[in-house]
């Protein structure tokens, strides 16, 4: 059932056994989840189910730090949440790309402490199998050797610490549309848009959360009431909900030691290797790398991953490697971004998509193009530096913003470039071409994954949530999302936000 919060009477109370802010993934995974139980679910989604302008205007907020552009441009406030901002084609329609944390994303960094995850990758792993038939994927199968067939092949790396596996691709239409349209012709799921949340009420000393008082675009106000509380509005949004709710500093819930807000992670994103093939062979030889469909349909797109034994022992970022070709006219202006390769690549090839991928469409590939771009997405590990905080600035509901404190530290480039050595190094050994690398240049942070800061962690003096993505402290409070991520390795997030989603439902349908 849907609600416009715009046509609710002022001071309306509504009541439910889970209240959930955010539909984006998280959230709409979460409530569809319980479509046809005895719970009463509320979902309080602070924008439509269309863009309003304004509605964005409460994404602002101020970086300090490193240049990066994600408070406002990288979140959206709309029925759908981030799937909204999705940009790769996937058929004829517009998605993303697919992939699971690495088994070695779950162990503690050697030179980071209190990193390892509360669970093991094998207890996540039942519930990303059941996230590729939410997400609209294929089996959970991500080796290349699981995709290739004789049209094609993956390159032959020889004995280097490189490896071929895949990312899969879905439709963002599931969390914009489809599932939405479910949950507003279910009974017992409430969508409540135009909601904006402006704090949690909490009582017994912050242990349990009572209410959430929540406004229209207007300015009117309403509360909801459950037993159950859930925070899934994204990693920037769950931390200010958090340090808005309870009366004192002190009182702030999960903050007990200092964690609410820390630790907050992007994927950069590398430009600076470059692949001279020996052979213009390669081109039509790597089209296994670009976004293509495998035999029984699932849309798929090869990527080089480094081995894992090889990042731990040299104590490196995990990383995925996609191979974007360069264009042999030397009189055009190379892109240097996937935004700019893709806009490229739609100037002047008109049936590529607008992210990067499309490029083995092109006629007669070893003559259109002359090396491959490598672009690396990169892990950042976490650091309690960077951080989200209340602003003394106020939206237009008058709650307060969030200033983000955000660096790319200088440990974190010399990191960068020992991979980019390793990386040229291996591929060189492979015997597939030459690696000119671009010295002097930073990562482009601007993937807008945004993760870590209601981390989980066993114990609350290290973290914001436990293993279940209860709040530490309270007794009837949850995150879930990008958000209590306590790694984020190198892959796009919404895979492990989904499996996570589906984890957390599980626990609740035990507790109610």
């Amino acid at each position: 059932m849907q609600l416009d919060a715009r046509k609710l009477p002022a001071r309306t109370v509504l009541d439910a056994d889970i209240c959930i802010a955010g539909a984006g993934p998280a959230g709409i995974t979460l409530a569809r989840e319980f479509i046809g139980s005895k719970a009463t679910v509320l979902i309080l989604e602070s924008g439509g189910l269309k863009s309003d302008k304004r509605t964005q205007e409460l994404n602002e907020g101020t970086v300090i730090g490193d240049p990066y552009a994600g408070l406002r441009q990288g979140r959206c406030r709309q029925v759908g949440g981030a799937a909204q901002l999705w940009n790769t084609s996937v058929g004829d329609e517009i998605g993303a790309k697919y992939v699971p944390l690495d088994p070695c994303d779950f162990d503690e960094l050697a030179d980071v402490a209190h990193t390892r995850w509360p669970f093991e990758y094998s207890d996540l792993e039942p519930f990303y199998r059941r996230a590729q038939a939410v997400c609209g994927l294929g089996s959970f199968a991500y080796e290349g050797k699981d995709w290739t067939d004789e049209q094609h092949p993956v390159l032959k790396l020889k004995d280097a610490p490189l490896s071929t596996k895949v990312y899969q691709f879905g439709i963002g239409r599931f969390f914009t549309d489809i599932y939405p349209q479910a949950i507003a012709k279910s009974s017992n799921i409430y969508l409540c848009h135009h909601a904006t949340i402006r704090e949690l009420k909490m009582r017994n000393s912050g242990r349990q959360a009572i209410e959430a008082t929540f406004a229209s675009p207007s300015g009117k106000q309403f509360c909801a009431r459950a037993k159950i509380f859930v925070l899934a509005a994204g990693a920037i949004e769950n931390a200010r909900l958090l340090l808005l709710s309870g009366d004192s500093a002190s009182d702030t819930p999960g903050n007990r030691y200092g964690w609410v807000g820390r630790c907050f992670m992007e994927h950069p994103r590398d430009y600076a290797l470059t692949l001279i093939p020996h052979s213009a062979n390669l081109f039509p030889e790597a089209t296994f790398y670009d976004l293509h469909p495998a035999r029984n349909g699932t849309i798929v797109g090869g990527r080089i991953s480094l081995d894992s034994r090889r990042i731990r022992t040299a104590g490196l970022p995990n990383a995925s490697i996609t191979l974007l070709p360069r264009a042999k006219n030397p009189t055009v202006h190379l892109p240097r971004t996937i935004s700019q390769f893709a806009s490229y690549l739609h100037r002047h090839i008109r049936s590529a998509p607008r992210s990067g991928y499309g490029w083995s469409r092109v006629r007669n590939l070893s003559q259109a193009y002359d090396a491959f771009k490598l672009v690396i997405n990169l892990e950042q590990r976490p650091n309690p530096e960077n951080r989200v905080v209340l602003s003394q600035r106020r939206d237009l509901l008058g709650v307060p913003q969030v200033d983000l404190f955000w660096r790319w530290s200088g440990e974190e480039q010399v990191n960068l470039e020992r991979l980019r050595k390793v990386i040229a190094s291996a591929l060189e050994g492979a015997g597939i071409g030459r690696v000119e690398v671009s010295t002097g240049l930073g990562p482009d942070p601007n993937a807008y994954h945004h993760a870590g800061t209601t981390r989980m962690h066993a114990d609350p003096h290290w973290g914001v949530s436990n293993a279940d993505g209860g709040v530490h402290g309270t007794d009837n409070l949850y995150v879930t999302g990008g958000s209590i991520l306590c790694r984020v390795g190198f892959a796009n997030p919404t895979l492990t936000i989904v499996a996570l989603a589906l984890r957390l439902a599980d626990h609740l349908k035990q507790r109610l």
